[in-house]
Order: C-alpha cells, then structure tokens, then sequence
C-alpha cells in the first residue's frame, strides 16, 4: 500500500498515487547525481595519479622543446652571415655589370612545412629544422670559398699589369653629366632605329684633350669622313684595346708607345657623328667590353654610381 494522504471532500485517508512524471523526474535526478560523481572521480584520479610513462614523454617533449629553439638561434644567425655576403655580392655585381644580381636560390618550397598544424609532430619540426640549417652551412661554405677563390687571385694578381688596364677616363676631369649612350642598343641619331652601339659616348666640345686610358703602343691611327671618323686604336697587350673615335687631332702615329694619361688627340665630330663628342670603346679579344666596367677603377664609389645612372638613361647614340 502507497503513501496515504486526508481527502477533505471524503473526510478519510485515501492512497496518494504519483503521475509517471514524478518518477521520471527523480530518475533523472538520480542518473544525473551518478554521472556527476563518476566524473568527480575520474578528474581526481587523473590529477593525482600520474605513470611512468606520462613522466617520460613530458621530459621528451622539452627536450625537444629546447633542441628546436637551439637549432632556430642557430639558423637565424647563419641566415644573417648569408644575406650580408649575398647583399654584398648583388652590390658590387650590379656595379660592375650594371643589371640585378641573378637568383640562385638553393632552398625547396615543396618541401615547407605548415609549423602552425597540430599535426606537425615535434620530431618532424626539429628534422625539418636541421635539415635547413645544413642546407645554410654548405651555402655558407659555398660563399667563403667564393671570398677565398677571389683573396686567391687577388693575392697571384700582376700588379705591375695594372698600368696596361683600360681602367681610366679617357677624358681629364670629366664631368659625369656629359655621359652619353652606353654598350647596347640604342637608337640611331640619323636612321632613328634601334641598332648596336660598341662603346660609350663622353659628350665634349671639339678641341678636348683625349688621355690614354691605359698603357700601350698605337697600334692605329685612321682618318675617314664616314662611320667612326678619326679614330685611334690602342693595344693594350693580354687581348686588350682601346679605340677613340671622331678625332678631330691626332697627336700620336701609329707604333708609338704611350703610357697611362698621355694626351693622344682632341675630340672632335668627324665621321657619322650627330654632336662633337669622344666615342670610347673596350675591346677584349676582338670582343666588345662594356667600358663602364673598367672606369670604376678611376673613380669613388660615389661617382661611379652617378656615371653609371646617367650612362643607362640615355636610349639614343650620338654615332
């Protein structure tokens, strides 16, 4: 028999019989203590209960920790060493050679890992890591045999040669803002067309004095009213000449022997030309030099620099 409760209408006990809902309600409540307290144990015995092995992979996992960060100091500091050799070399190359400096880029982008996925285990990152870093030393070795390649040749280097170097301005005194067309094509003053020009333009009035740019022997001296005009060929010895063209006086003959600075002729317009100017060429073998490549020698770095822009900005000849 149930729980019994007093009915005012019947004036008697009657059995108090609960809706199903009731019970339903204090299943849950019950189910729902259970789970709480399963829980309560579980968080208890895991806070405080620690194995072996928990303890072993945490001190792997620091340990890995650390090696990573080591080896990314490392890295870092190779990467610096790297980049000032490479911003060295894309100086002087873009100074002697007057273009960017050519990408050689030794590293793999296939092989970059994504380091922010949860994916990416400490053991991949520290392999990734120092397979990197050997790829920086053996650069970083590639680049000090380069320096000593270079120390080397400096070091076997004739320096009683440098005389016979076309490595002067053939004008004294020059000022850099004259510098007319450079080595490439130009267009013509005359056909108005892009054609090869050999040498490089120094804009003068007629009558300047023209200087060796190196030591040497006339090795011709040709008059003409077409093309180059007047013009002097210097041979320089080791494949070297130097031709100086649209004369108007030729102070030398052909055999003569002549040293670094001597005046040789005046400029002047003969030939082809559209405005008296000196038109300079280096030749190497029968092949054209870019002569920009030599004056450095004669100049600071400073107004190399200035010779330069103003000899790469100018897109017409004056021959």
């Amino acid at each position: 028999m149930g729980k019994l409760k007093y009915d005012k209408d019947l004036l008697d006990f009657v059995e108090d019989k609960h809706p199903v809902r009731y019970h339903l309600l204090r299943l849950l409540k019950f189910t729902a203590y259970t789970v709480a307290l399963v829980l309560l144990y579980f968080l208890i015995f895991s806070l405080f209960s620690v194995t072996e092995e928990d303890r072993r992979m945490r001190v792997e996992s620091r340990l890995i920790e650390e090696e990573y960060d080591a080896l990314s100091r490392q890295a870092d500091l190779l990467e610096g060493v790297v980049g000032e050799l490479r911003l060295k070399d894309e100086n002087i190359y873009r100074e002697l050679f007057n273009t960017n400096f050519p990408d050689f880029s030794f590293t793999d982008d296939s092989s970059a890992m994504d380091f922010t996925s949860d994916t990416v285990y400490g053991e991949a990152v520290v392999s990734h890591t120092a397979q990197r870093l050997d790829a920086l030393e053996a650069e970083f070795d590639r680049c000090d045999a380069l320096i000593a390649g270079v120390s080397a040749m400096l070091e076997d280097f004739d320096k009683d040669s440098l005389p016979f170097i076309p490595g002067n301005m053939p004008v004294r005194d020059f000022p850099l803002g004259n510098v007319g067309a450079s080595v490439g094509r130009k267009m013509h003053p005359f056909y108005k067309k892009m054609v090869y020009h050999g040498g490089l333009d120094l804009v003068a009035p007629a009558g300047v004095e023209v200087v060796a740019s190196a030591s040497g022997r006339v090795k011709s001296v040709e008059r003409a009213m077409k093309l180059q005009g007047t013009r002097i060929v210097i041979d320089h010895g080791n494949g070297y000449e130097t031709i100086y063209a649209h004369l108007s006086d030729v102070l030398v003959r052909q055999g003569q022997k002549v040293s670094v600075g001597d005046v040789i002729a005046r400029t002047g317009n003969s030939g082809t030309s559209f405005a008296p100017h000196l038109h300079y060429e280096v030749l190497r073998d029968g092949r054209h030099l870019d002569p920009l490549c030599f004056l450095s020698c004669g100049l600071d770095v400073d107004r190399y620099g200035e010779l330069i822009m103003y000899a790469v900005n100018t897109g017409q000849s004056l021959d």
